[in-house]
């Protein structure tokens, strides 16, 4: 964990009136997030003496062969970026993070898991109480930040990240622009300033602003958890174009161009320098991302008196992801029983249904039904994931069947109690008998 002695700059005052900008650095801090955490695995091998700077990595290295461990790092962007026009990046001015991720990396496997952690997750902060959790870095700074979310997740931070990044633009033209593909219009704004969107919808190659547009869009039903799966899209292209030959010799620039707006930091410019060591060996496929699970509420907030918009985390699942996705601990047996699913047979028999209950039901799953589906006429498997755990119902998918066989829609919303998965069996399944 870090050590919270060290003292924190006091906050500096801004007037109300001050107009924010809406930018949101989930996408530029996930990006930054990626390296560092590689990076800090890298600099890791390379020199133990001086990366590891936190007591229980320290200790935990007195212990363990070198590269035998996991190392999280918590990314935090601040919403301080623009105030009047003007960009912030005072390290001695911090405000509610607008982004929060959290990374985990493999020292041994090189493989990165990436939670986004919602921002407006409900949380009771010591001498402040119930509120968002990204009033934690305004009250208390990272350290604040690293606490709440260590008690939320039950698992330890042992590095910290924080910026207020103005130039990922500028960084995505640098490795020619990103090909996305932006599911629906994303129009907002119209008045010719930055804040402004304006895509279409499509596949398309996006400049370093457009990307910034499609990673800031949340005009629509789930608003800021949808946005969130629009930023994971983008930190997948991101790694994929890093990952191009053509683009590696670039690394250690963009490495050192992102180090520039770190505000706060417990992790050396070398573990990002590292990183140019190790991106020959990763891929996109080790790399795991996963969302809190929850559902939406309002109340009243105790520091801002207005009603606000709040998402109340799945507590079961805050432990699960933590100890198998971040931690890389096996779900005990109890953990495994505790995870619900309703199997729905698509076709015009129940045998093929009953067989997946039989095989959730050996692995240690609980399988509450099984059903008839709405129709009986489906060709693909599919899989309604509440869990937020994208590879635990990719997993699932490669036992019902060959790749392409099962389509898979991953749901943030869990509120439905013992219900964590709805599996329908189509005419393509044919299970897989080595799984």
């Amino acid at each position: 964990m870090h050590n919270f002695n060290e003292p924190l700059p006091k906050r500096q005052q801004t007037k109300s009136k001050k107009k924010r900008s809406k930018w949101r650095w989930w996408l530029p801090l996930g990006t930054l997030g990626l390296l560092g955490a590689l990076a800090a695995g890298a600099w890791w091998k390379l020199d133990p003496a001086h990366a590891l700077t936190t007591p229980r990595v320290s200790s935990l290295n007195k212990s363990y062969a070198l590269g035998q461990q996991r190392v999280t790092i918590l990314l935090l962007g601040n919403a301080l970026s623009i105030i009047n026009g003007k960009d912030v990046t005072n390290p001695k001015v911090r405000d509610r993070t607008d982004a929060m991720l959290l990374v985990s990396v493999d020292t041994k496997t090189g493989k990165v898991s990436v939670l986004s952690i919602p921002r407006d997750s409900l949380v009771d902060i010591p001498h402040v109480g119930y509120t968002k959790l990204n009033e934690a870095n305004y009250f208390g700074g990272p350290k604040l930040a690293v606490q709440e979310v260590e008690k939320m997740m039950h698992i330890p931070v042992d590095f910290y990240m924080e910026t207020t990044m103005w130039n990922f633009a500028d960084i995505i033209n640098q490795i020619g622009g990103l090909t996305l593909y932006v599911p629906k219009p994303m129009h907002y704004g119209g008045t010719g300033n930055y804040l402004d969107i304006n895509l279409n919808k499509g596949l398309q190659h996006l400049d370093g602003q457009q990307v910034l547009e499609f990673a800031r869009f949340r005009h629509e039903p789930m608003g800021s958890i949808a946005r969130s799966f629009q930023q994971q899209e983008v930190i997948k292209a991101i790694m994929h174009k890093l990952l191009q030959p053509a683009n590696l010799p670039k690394l250690p620039q963009i490495a050192l161009e992102l180090r520039k707006d770190i505000v706060y930091t417990n992790l050396h410019d070398n573990q990002l320098l590292a990183l140019a060591l190790v991106a020959r060996h990763v891929s996109l496929s080790d790399v795991q991302f996963a969302t809190i699970p929850g559902t939406p509420t309002t109340r009243m907030d105790p520091y801002m008196h207005v009603m606000l918009d709040y998402w109340i985390d799945n507590t079961k699942w805050e432990r699960l992801l933590g100890q198998q996705l971040l931690m890389g601990q096996p779900w005990t047996k109890a953990e495994k029983a505790s995870i619900h699913f309703v199997v729905r047979s698509g076709t015009d028999t129940l045998t093929q249904a009953q067989q997946m209950a039989s095989w959730l039901t050996q692995q240690g799953y609980t399988v509450n039904e099984v059903i008839w589906a709405n129709r009986h006429n489906h060709v693909h498997n599919t899989i309604v994931n509440f869990t937020g755990d994208e590879g635990f119902a990719n997993q699932l998918a490669s036992h019902m069947g060959p790749a392409g066989s099962t389509t898979i829609d991953n749901s943030p919303y869990h509120d439905v109690p013992h219900l964590d998965m709805i599996i329908t069996v189509g005419q393509d399944y044919k299970p897989n008998s080595s799984s």
